[in-house]
């Protein structure tokens, strides 16, 4: 109880929850005594004595209150009546989280009553209970028991008359809430590194402070959680670094974290807010809905940064691999019915191109894994490491002291690109991560178990014994005997029939040998098997079902009998899971019988590319090719709804249509399935950026990121497909000159209409106008610009306007995408990373857009084929 409520407060002492007849004399003689404009304080202790049990011994004493009162023949009929209870009571919490509690009530209350109890009791506490002179109560502070839970409280009304009258219904003082509020970046500080520290190049101190109210418990009572969250770094790096942890610093309402200073030398950015507050004594937890600031951590603003004395010890990168293959060594010496025995295996792997120049050796860290759920995250990421066993490297020393090798060290005696792990155990799943160690002075490898740091992809290892374990002995035995008998019966029969036609036989030998030698006298030698090819009668082709064409054939439905074999190929569980469906609906791209040479070449180079592209679920998976004989077929995943710009096309004109006859979007009568809100777009450009960065990682460059090129599957499943013009760039350079043939005009960056040079940055500008198809339900970019004025028209800095629809936020990631100079663009992971955040912000809710039918972008031309048109470009070879 605050000091300022002691002076118009008095703790009166009750033992049950009814007033007392004391009690009641008490609370009349207080009221008569206020009448006489006495201090509350000192009419409390002017009638102490009717309180006492002791005062009367008669009840007529009692209804008196012995002499305060006049005899009940002398009070009006209105006198006699109790007091009503107060009302409009209001409980509410100020700046300094005390409550003020006002109430309205009659002209001849002179004093109140308030009582209290928790919200989980029945009896009300009269052992504290309060009276005031006023109706209201200021600065109430509840005790410190009474914070956790509701508090309930009920006034009743005094008058020197008629004492106290009826309670009010009970009213409820709800817990109060931690109010937090503008996390500040106070300070970063270098700190250099300690011994046996996991942070080898040192540690930045981050320090944050934070704005609250006064808390009841006191502020070390909080415990305050940040969002701390790496947005990009301008030096990548694949280390799987930990976020800080932020804990309570030396200064009131301070938060200190300590991150690697890997952070300060890769030039990092990270975005902050408040997350949530935990009240340690009232055990619960408070979120928070606050905005993010942006803060830097370089060498230009870290306090006594160390960047200009040393060199930073470059650390692992880790599941940069491709390839990645094992193989049990001395598989027959393998007890395979014992299940304790131990499995050694050679695990072998190709290093990404993008690392072999400073990957010095590798090591293999394995151990204990889950498999995860999502499918996503099981094709980008494997499995989940959980509890390293080991450490494994295919580098038994390293050779310090010489100036060849890399930076003055080189391995000896490198077993390559294959390491031995031991002791492994049958029915269980295993991970292998695999980390290149750049310098010897830093082996910061990941750490496993912390909930902040992100993995890099570790392979999954499993032996099933049941593919493993011999056969009962007694089985093989009796197998030998059947086969002995077998082949003895067979001889004897051989041997007769070779006996009644040897003279035929004869004859045919000499007359074959007069003959002279045939001219074909060699035999060829059997073709290496592709686990891709299919058989044509395992196809069934549905020409009178076209679903459309791609860069170099006509697309029609077709069905495939039984499953494809390239499962056993497959290196991924969604691979495997697509080549396992059987007899399922697919997509079958034709190319003519009578198509060029060119022509088959490039068909038979897109084939070629999709195997080794791997497994995605955001793009249109191969699953079995023809090449043996002619027409070359190319079978993929059948995605259900066609192309995404006519997907979208449906539904705008659909919904233009309910616009121009006033049928609002939410009607009963609208088909929802044609009605698209910001949500399912914002959906189809998260999902679509997801497969483009995978196809960037394995270092292809699509050339033709457009929505006619992206399939809808389910309604709501985006796909990348029609490979026709993507390219590998990594093997040579990181860009693709064009060699010749049409090009999608309107959808190039300036430098690939000027140069015909294409980069993952160039198809980041493609994806910004695919953003915009996207955005217009499937509008034509750059209305009423001709296709000779394009170059001079992005050159000058012009871009298309904002569409209608379209939120700020999207369009500025259109903008971006949209940079004249591609290394300003931003990368296809920081892409999907801005639009997943604006998805999470998106309600469940639908929010129906609203379409111009003026705008000139939704105007689409279409060919004499009802293909919609797309302006090109001729380039020569």
């Amino acid at each position: 109880m605050s000091p300022f409520l002691w002076a118009i407060l008095i703790v009166l002492v009750g033992t049950t929850e009814s007033t007392t007849e004391s009690e009641n004399c008490f609370l009349i003689c207080v009221a008569k005594c206020l009448d006489k404009d006495k201090g509350i304080q000192a009419c409390g202790q002017k009638c102490k004595d009717y309180r006492e049990e002791t005062l009367c011994k008669t009840p007529k004493c009692w209804k008196k209150c012995k002499d305060l009162k006049d005899s009940d023949e002398s009070l009006s009929s209105e006198e006699k009546e109790a007091l009503t209870a107060p009302f409009n009571i209001s409980a509410t919490y100020n700046r300094n989280m005390y409550v003020d509690i006002n109430w309205n009530a009659q002209e001849d209350a002179k004093i109140f009553v308030v009582q209290f109890k928790q919200h989980s009791q029945s009896q009300w506490d009269v052992s504290d209970q309060l009276i005031v002179n006023q109706n209201y109560l200021s600065n109430f502070s509840m005790k410190d028991a009474d914070v956790c839970e509701p508090l309930d409280f009920r006034i009743a009304s005094v008058s020197s008359k008629v004492g106290i009258g009826a309670f009010s219904d009970p009213a409820t003082i709800l817990p109060p809430e931690p109010d937090l509020s503008h996390l500040t970046h106070l300070s970063s500080t270098y700190k250099p590194p300690e011994a046996n520290t996991k942070y080898p190049n040192g540690t930045v101190e981050i320090v944050m402070a934070y704005d609250s109210k006064e808390w009841p418990l006191g502020d070390d009572d909080l415990v305050v959680d940040v969002n701390f969250h790496n947005v990009k770094c301008v030096k990548p790096d694949f280390l799987g670094s930990e976020n800080p942890e932020f804990y309570k610093g030396p200064r009131p309402r301070t938060l200190i974290g300590v991150a690697s200073a890997d952070y300060m030398h890769r030039e990092c950015i990270f975005s902050y807010g408040l997350q949530k507050v935990s009240s340690t004594q009232c055990k619960k937890t408070f979120n928070f809905d606050t905005t993010f600031n942006i803060m830097y951590i370089n060498c230009s603003n870290v306090i006594n940064s160390n960047c200009a004395l040393e060199q930073k010890a470059k650390g692992p990168v880790c599941g940069q691999i491709d390839n990645f293959k094992y193989k049990i060594v001395n598989e027959v010496a393998t007890d395979w019915s014992d299940p304790s025995s131990n499995i050694t295996v050679n695990v072998t792997f190709e290093p990404m191109q993008k690392i072999k120049k400073d990957v010095l050796y590798f090591v293999a860290l394995y151990g204990n894994a889950e498999k995860y759920d999502n499918m996503e995250k099981a094709t980008y990421l494997g499995v989940n490491l959980t509890t390293e066993i080991g450490r494994v490297s295919n580098c038994p020393v390293v050779d310090v002291s010489g100036s060849d090798g890399k930076n003055g060290r080189k391995c000896v005696n490198s077993t390559g690109n294959s390491i031995v792990i031991p002791n492994l155990k049958m029915d269980t799943v295993y991970g292998v991560m695999l980390c290149g160690v750049r310098d010897p002075n830093n082996l910061d490898f990941p750490r496993l178990n912390s909930p902040k740091s992100v993995k890099p992809k570790a392979d999954m290892i499993y032996f099933n014994s049941e593919l493993y374990r011999p056969s009962k002995t007694w089985l093989y035995i009796v197998m030998g005997i059947v086969a002995v008998v077998a082949a003895m019966a067979l001889l004897a029969y051989c041997q007769c029939r070779r006996e009644k036609q040897w003279k035929n036989e004869k004859k045919k030998l000499e007359q074959s040998h007069s003959a002279g030698y045939s001219d074909n006298r060699y035999t060829d030698m059997p073709k290496i098997q592709d686990l891709w090819e299919l058989e044509r009668r395992n196809l069934i082709i549905y020409n009178d079902k076209p679903l459309g064409s791609g860069a170099f054939g006509a697309v029609f439905l077709g069905k495939l009998i039984g499953s494809a074999k390239g499962s056993k190929g497959a290196q991924s569980t969604l691979g495997v899971n697509l080549m396992r469906v059987e007899n399922c609906e697919v997509a079958v791209k034709m190319l003519p019988e009578y198509a060029d040479h060119l022509s088959k070449q490039e068909f038979l180079r897109e084939i070629g590319l999709m195997k080794t592209l791997g497994y995605h679920e955001r793009l249109v998976n191969m699953l079995a090719c023809i090449t043996d004989s002619e027409p070359y077929c190319l079978i993929v995943e059948y995605c259900s709804d066609g192309d995404l710009q006519r997907f979208l096309k449906k539904r705008c004109d659909y919904m233009l249509k309910l616009e121009n006859d006033g049928v609002e979007l939410d009607d009963e009568s609208v088909d929802q399935e044609l009605v698209m809100t910001l949500k399912q777009l914002l959906m189809f450009s998260v999902q679509i950026s997801y497969g483009l960065e995978y196809l960037s990682h394995k270092g292809f460059v699509h050339r033709d990121v457009a929505a006619r090129n992206v399939l809808v599957h389910d309604k709501n499943c985006a796909k990348i497909g029609d490979f026709g013009l993507c390219r590998y760039i990594y093997a040579e350079s990181a860009q693709y000159k064009s060699k010749g043939g049409r090009l999608p005009l309107k959808w190039m960056s300036p430098e690939a209409i000027r140069h015909y040079e294409f980069t993952t940055k160039s198809d980041v500008w493609s994806f910004g106008i695919l953003m915009f198809e996207i955005i217009t339900l499937g509008g034509t970019p750059y209305p009423g610009v001709a296709p000779e004025d394009m170059l001079g028209f992005l050159e000058d800095g012009k871009r298309m306007d904002k569409p209608d629809n379209c939120p700020d936020t999207f369009y500025e990631i259109m903008t971006q995408c949209w940079e004249q100079s591609p290394e300003n663009r931003p990368s296809f992971s920081d892409v999907r990373q801005l639009l997943a955040k604006q998805l999470e912000t998106i309600t469940d809710e639908y929010s129906y857009l609203k379409l111009d039918a003026g705008k000139d972008y939704y105007q689409v031309d279409y060919d004499k084929n009802g293909e919609p048109k797309v302006e090109t470009i001729l380039v020569s070879a």
